[in-house]
Protein backbone atom coordinates (compact mmCIF):
# COMPACT_ATOMS: atom_id res chain seq x y z
CA UNK A 1 0.00 0.00 0.00
CA UNK A 2 1.47 3.20 -1.01
CA UNK A 3 1.38 6.14 1.84
CA UNK A 4 0.10 9.25 0.60
CA UNK A 5 2.51 12.57 1.16
CA UNK A 6 0.96 15.78 1.58
CA UNK A 7 2.45 19.17 0.07
CA UNK A 8 1.37 22.20 0.94
CA UNK A 9 1.74 25.27 -0.82
CA UNK A 10 3.61 28.49 0.61
CA UNK A 11 3.45 31.94 -0.33
CA UNK A 12 6.30 33.34 0.93
CA UNK A 13 5.76 36.90 0.45
CA UNK A 14 2.27 36.28 2.12
CA UNK A 15 3.70 34.77 5.07
CA UNK A 16 6.33 37.68 5.53
CA UNK A 17 3.23 40.29 4.87
CA UNK A 18 1.26 37.85 7.78
CA UNK A 19 4.30 38.57 10.23
CA UNK A 20 4.52 42.46 9.66
CA UNK A 21 1.11 42.81 10.24
CA UNK A 22 1.06 40.66 13.49
CA UNK A 23 3.88 42.26 14.70
CA UNK A 24 2.57 45.76 14.30
CA UNK A 25 -0.78 44.74 16.18
CA UNK A 26 1.34 43.79 18.73
CA UNK A 27 3.49 46.88 18.61
CA UNK A 28 0.38 48.68 19.44
CA UNK A 29 -1.52 46.32 22.30
CA UNK A 30 2.39 47.04 24.03
CA UNK A 31 2.70 50.71 23.53
CA UNK A 32 -1.40 51.48 24.49
CA UNK A 33 -2.35 52.74 21.83
CA UNK A 34 -5.17 49.66 20.87
CA UNK A 35 -6.82 47.16 23.52
CA UNK A 36 -6.16 43.53 22.95
CA UNK A 37 -9.78 43.21 23.04
CA UNK A 38 -10.23 46.01 19.85
CA UNK A 39 -7.66 43.61 17.93
CA UNK A 40 -10.24 40.48 18.08
CA UNK A 41 -12.07 39.63 14.49
CA UNK A 42 -15.60 39.73 15.97
CA UNK A 43 -15.99 42.50 18.60
CA UNK A 44 -16.58 41.56 22.30
CA UNK A 45 -20.40 43.44 22.01
CA UNK A 46 -21.65 40.99 19.47
CA UNK A 47 -20.18 37.87 21.21
CA UNK A 48 -21.98 38.25 24.42
CA UNK A 49 -25.08 38.17 22.02
CA UNK A 50 -24.63 35.27 20.46
CA UNK A 51 -26.59 32.29 21.06
CA UNK A 52 -25.04 28.55 19.73
CA UNK A 53 -26.68 25.96 19.31
CA UNK A 54 -24.48 22.72 18.84
CA UNK A 55 -26.55 19.84 16.65
CA UNK A 56 -24.91 16.33 16.24
CA UNK A 57 -26.27 13.12 14.37
CA UNK A 58 -25.66 10.96 17.38
CA UNK A 59 -28.86 9.76 19.33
Amino acid sequence: MKSKTEKTLKDEILEAAKRGSQERSRALVRSGERTQESMFLIAPSIVTTLKIRHRTTNL
